[in-house]
């Protein structure tokens, strides 16, 4: 499978260059070619072009037009990326089918979120307002040569705005349906000539939730995002730069988020943990149902760093140094009823410490040996301390209110984690059209976590037994690297890869009894193979990029809560191993000098190869979760010149997915009745943007979802075979006017 893999990506592309070679000859229209972004993906300024690996970056403008505000947006536009969420401080990330629901201090993240090179180790905290920014990075496969925090799903870089050596400033304000408004601005400029600059953004982003509860009229699922920015750049002798950062981020109730119980596929009136007799209300539509408790949500993040170059004849020293905070209370009914059953409320802290080293050769310098090797030299350590205590209390409808009419059960964990790691990479320019690149990391981990759990009710569930322990895990992994790619001609290039990946293992996130917190799960392992071609035809008007990857998964972490209608256990588990398969596809032409019409499509086959949950449930040969396997995002956008220095700009996205599944088992009923409700059927989201720029002003009108469609973006699954279903974004419609200079 592999080889055959190599040889007909290689096949394919050899063709593709050989038919296009008379093309890419012809005149395209003047003007009309495609962007070439320079990145940093890999450490070094780059197009994005050239770089031999699966990218897709986003530039500012680009940003500015579609209305990327937050991760959920970027997911659309990159093939076979699933973004779902319960909300702010518990985003979903899945590339090619890798990525986790576990969002607990416990774990850590498939996909790695970096921020101006600092990483976000909590998915609590990486969820928030895209603010002032330059461009976005979206790098698919395991990264772990080139990046201080391994990621084995991929990465996501946002690089935002750096102060300049001349004075620029953005503003905007705007307003939507749901009550909606938001303000921003940021000025930058010199501080002390070209020798001190800043740059400071602050903005707020205010709209009702598009989902009621009608028991208090209340609305939640809203934005209720304020934050701001700093950014300081020194350069006080030649070669030397430093740059500070700073940035905080609050949101609040606006935002709390939700779910309304939807029952079983045989009984939709069936509510988890619910005592017998009791007859739920059920919910209007997955946008208002009935809720004895509002959820609640506030949320505050800090982050302050450090990033100093040094840059010498024969090569570079970068150091970055980051401290991140973050502290989260989030609560809502867990089983999403009219009745009074039971309530989770969640306080989440954690202090995140990064110190990244690296020594980058200079290209043409001595030690690049004549231009011939680019290569590049790290070291990273990583701490992370995080508290988690989650409060369940149980209200009158709840299975044993006879017995009590006062239950509150308490877990409670304490995290920490050690990490760090060594990695570097050089590229071989064998000639001018061939280079192999080499390169490698060792990762070393220690965590520990002390786990207890209490309860007014001893002998009841949820914890019937008092209980207190600690475990602690240590885990290394050494990665290789191997990348070859040849350029076929000016503007095409193949490339063929072999890399490994590594997460490190960790505790349960609600243990509930002394055996679950005791049950922590090992590593995962990745060994992915991917081949791809870039290309350019007609003189750079018709950009062609693709990739065809094949993973083998090992030991791979997946959540789930077991148990039944009087008892719950969340647990994270090791199934034994997982094959994915896929290919990509991305297009950008430019028929004429003013049009753009865009294409991202992505296929994926993912399968558990081997997934032996119990012994009466097995999901061997089933689908993956969150794995679509077919996914296609369409753009087109048009420029119109009004004259006077004004023009106008039309832009249509339409965004589909094919079935997928939010649990293991594809819906088949043989393994609960609830699960026909992890289907989610296939939809599409239709948006459309008009702005016009009149000189340094722009006015711009959107809509999203245009057709209205109700789909979930998640769902938890319950015991007793139930279903909570969140609500993805209904029709949204607004307006906004910045100004920049």
């Amino acid at each position: 499978m592999k080889t055959l893999l190599m040889k007909s990506t290689a096949g394919l592309a050899l063709a593709m260059t050989a038919h296009a070679a008379p093309a890419m000859a012809q005149e395209a229209a003047p003007g009309a070619q495609a962007a070439d972004i320079v990145v940093t993906a890999q450490r070094r300024k780059e197009t994005a072009q050239s770089i031999p690996v699966a990218l897709t970056a986003l530039g500012g403008d680009q940003i500015a037009k579609t209305g990327i505000v937050n991760l959920g947006n970027i997911a659309t536009q990159v093939p076979n990326f699933y973004f779902g969420s319960f909300g702010a401080v518990r985003p979903q990330l899945y590339i090619r089918g890798i990525g986790t629901r576990s969002f607990d201090p416990g774990s850590e993240s498939s996909v790695g979120v970096f921020a101006d090179d600092v990483y976000y180790g909590r998915s609590s905290g990486s969820f928030g307002a895209m603010k002032d920014v330059e461009r976005i990075e979206v790098l698919r496969g395991p990264q772990g040569t080139l990046y201080g925090r391994n990621t084995i799903g991929g990465a996501i870089n946002v690089i935002t705005k750096a102060p300049t050596d001349h004075l620029t400033g953005d503003f905007e304000g705007g307003v939507s349906n749901y009550n909606g408004w938001n303000l921003f601005g940021a000025v930058g400029g010199p501080i002390v000539g070209d020798k001190v600059m800043a740059r400071v953004a602050l903005w707020t982003t205010q709209r009702d939730g598009y989902s009621t509860n009608l028991t208090t009229g209340n609305r939640f699922q809203g934005l209720d995002n304020t934050g701001g920015r700093i950014r300081v750049t020194l350069k006080p002798v030649d070669g030397l730069k430093i740059d500070l950062g700073a940035d905080f981020m609050v949101d609040g109730n606006k935002a709390a988020f939700a779910g309304f119980n939807q029952g079983t596929s045989t009984n939709p009136n069936a509510v988890f943990f619910a005592g017998a007799g009791f007859t739920a209300t059920p919910p209007k539509s997955l946008y208002e149902g009935y809720l004895v408790h509002d959820p609640v949500l506030s949320r505050h993040a800090q982050t302050y760093s450090a990033k100093i170059d040094y840059a010498l004849d024969d090569l570079s020293i970068t150091s970055i140094t980051a401290l991140r905070h973050l502290d989260s209370y989030d609560g809502r009914e867990l089983e999403g009823s009219s009745l009074d059953v039971l309530q989770q409320l969640t306080n989440e802290r954690s202090n995140q410490f990064t110190q990244e080293l690296r020594l980058t050769s200079a290209p043409g310098g001595g030690l690049s040996f004549g231009g011939k090797v680019d290569w590049i030299l790290g070291a990273y350590y990583y701490h992370d301390g995080s508290s988690r205590i989650d409060t369940f209390p149980m209200g009158k409808n709840w299975a044993y209110y006879t017995v009590t009419t006062s239950a509150v059960d308490v877990s409670a964990s304490t995290y920490g984690a050690n990490a760090w790691a060594v990695f570097g990479q050089a590229a071989v320019h064998i000639n001018d059209r061939l280079t192999v690149t080499l390169g490698g990391r060792y990762s070393n981990d220690t965590k520990w976590a002390n786990q207890s759990g209490t309860n007014t009710n001893p002998g009841l569930p949820l914890i019937a037994v008092p209980f207190a322990t600690t475990n602690h895990l240590s885990s290394s992994s050494a990665d290789p690297r191997v990348v070859v790619d040849y350029k076929l001609s000016r503007d095409a290039k193949v490339y063929a890869s072999y890399s490994t990946g590594y997460k490190g293992g960790g505790f349960q996130y609600i243990p509930f009894t002394l055996a679950v917190a005791n049950s922590t799960f090992q590593p995962e392992y990745l060994t992915a193979y991917e081949a791809g071609f870039k290309t350019d035809w007609l003189n750079r008007a018709l950009r062609v990029n693709g990739a065809f990857f094949w993973y083998d998964y090992k030991n791979l972490q997946v959540a789930r809560i077991i148990g039944s209608v009087s008892s719950a256990t969340p647990l994270i588990a090791n199934a034994a191993s997982s094959t994915i398969k896929g290919l990509e596809l991305e297009i950008t032409a430019h028929p004429t000098a003013r049009t753009t019409l865009g294409l991202a499509y992505g296929y994926l086959d993912a399968k558990y190869d081997q997934f032996i949950y119990n012994a009466t449930t097995d999901f061997s040969n089933t689908t993956m979760v969150r794995a679509p396997k077919h996914s296609l995002s369409l753009n087109a956008e048009q420029r119109i010149a009004l004259g006077a220095g004004r023009e106008l700009t039309l832009r249509a996205e339409y965004s589909y997915m094919t079935r997928f599944f939010h649990e293991p088992g594809q819906g088949n009923i043989a393994y609960g009745a609830g699960m026909p409700l992890t289907e989610e059927a296939a939809y599409g989201l239709l948006n459309l943007r008009a702005g016009v720029d009149i000189g340094a002003v722009r006015v711009s009108a959107y809509v999203t979802n245009l057709a209205d469609k109700a789909y979930r973006r998640t769902i938890l699954y319950l015991p007793n075979g139930s279903s909570v279903g969140f609500s993805g974004e209904p029709r949204l419609y607004g307006v906004s006017v910045g100004y920049h200079f």
